[in-house]
């Protein structure tokens, strides 16, 4: 299963942000390198063992660098050979590549990510990539009914009870809907039907250009997900939601904040 178009971000900026130092550590112990012969004097090691790190055995005996070897990249050289059958072994860290995620971690993270996007949608009543919505909705009789996304791009179409309105008979389309009727608004109890496209970008990349410090807060939820899976939760009241469990990074929340504004 594929990362969802509306996904404000991918799985590539995911790793990138979950790993921030690319070149962090990580440890590489007891890698077997050969055999000694007597006159080979030269082996390699899997990976570059970042600088002081490297701790090389000869019969299980360490050797000093560099009285007794030089390394460069990924080559050992022994300045006298081990002799015939004797194991050589290293540990060291070696520095961490842009993606040290494994494969089966991408479905994982895509769920993640998809859901980090969803709560920074419902935190702030957006839609960041365009989209279309269909709303189902019941008239509290007033006369404005707020749709619960946007940036609002277009309403393509109403209906009430089944009854497909006019916009410019019935309804005036102000990118949230009001009723011309004044006297009946949206009356209660009655199923409100409302198909609209909502968004700032119909792509990714224009969403993200459009709303970076969304960007950046759906990043921060992704991370929060990822380091504190089984952590507790607290409510939060989500606009045109309610009262949902869901302890939002303070961060992300600080991010997100200025585009909770319900008016536009």
């Amino acid at each position: 299963m594929s990362l969802s178009a509306v996904a404000l971000v991918d799985l590539t900026q995911a790793k990138n942000f979950l790993h921030v130092d690319a070149n962090s550590s990580l440890r590489v112990d007891a890698e077997y390198l050969g055999l000694g012969d007597g006159s080979d004097k030269t082996f390699d090691l899997d990976y570059a063992p970042t600088e002081g790190s490297l701790r090389l055995y000869v019969s299980g005996v360490l050797k000093a660098q560099p009285t007794d070897y030089s390394v460069s990249g990924v080559t050992v050289a022994f300045v006298v050979a081990p002799v015939l059958n004797a194991p050589i072994t290293a540990s060291y860290n070696r520095a961490a590549t842009a993606d040290t995620f494994e494969s089966f971690d991408d479905l994982l993270l895509e769920r993640m990510i998809e859901a980090a996007t969803k709560r920074a949608e419902d935190y702030t009543g957006r839609a960041f990539v365009t989209r279309s919505i269909t709303e189902n909705r019941m008239g509290d009789g007033t006369e404005v009914l707020r749709l619960f996304r946007r940036p609002i791009t277009t309403i393509s179409e109403v209906i009430l009870d089944g009854v497909v309105l006019s916009v410019t008979d019935d309804y005036i389309d102000w990118s949230h809907i009001a009723r011309l009727n004044r006297t009946q608004g949206w009356t209660e109890d009655r199923l409100v039907v409302v198909k609209y496209s909502a968004g700032y970008g119909a792509t990714r990349a224009e969403a993200q250009a459009a709303v970076p410090d969304a960007t950046l807060a759906v990043l921060l939820i992704l991370s929060d997900l990822y380091e504190n899976r089984s952590d507790k939760v607290d409510s939060i009241n989500i606009i045109g939601i309610g009262s949902v469990s869901y302890k939002m990074p303070s961060r992300a929340a600080e991010l997100l904040d200025p585009l909770r504004n319900p008016l536009c």
